[in-house]
C-alpha cells in the first residue's frame, strides 16, 4: 500500500477569502475525492496543531493500492478538479509518498 501525504502552505488572500476561509473551503471541496475507484482511503484537515514543524493549513493523506493506483488518482480529472481548487489559494505545496508492508 501507498500512503501519499501532501500539505499546502496558503497565501493571505486569495480568491477573495482570508487563508482560514480556503482552507475550510478545501476541507469542504476534498468531499469530491472520497469514493475515487484508486483511493483506499482519504481525509484531508485544516486543524494544524501548534507542535507542526512545517508552515502548513492544511493536509491530505490518501492510501492506495500501489503506486500505478497513485498515478490513476493522480491523473482522474476529478483529482484534477480539485487540485486546480488548491493551485488558486496555495503559495507552496510538499509532498511524501512512502510505501506500507
Amino acid at each position: 500500500m501507498i500512503r501519499h501525504i501532501v500539505w499546502w502552505t496558503l497565501k493571505e488572500h486569495a480568491e477573495g477569502r482570508s487563508a482560514a476561509e480556503n482552507a475550510q473551503h478545501l476541507v469542504e471541496a476534498s468531499a469530491m475525492l472520497h469514493g475515487m475507484p484508486s483511493v483506499r482511503s482519504v481525509e484531508v484537515s485544516c486543524l494544524i496543531q501548534p507542535t507542526s514543524t512545517v508552515p502548513a493549513q492544511v493536509v491530505l493523506q490518501s492510501s492506495h493500492d500501489d503506486m500505478a493506483a497513485l498515478k490513476a488518482y493522480a491523473e482522474n480529472p476529478v483529482h484534477l478538479e480539485f487540485a486546480a481548487k488548491v493551485k488558486a489559494v496555495c503559495s507552496s505545496r510538499q509532498a511524501l509518498d512512502y510505501s506500507v508492508e
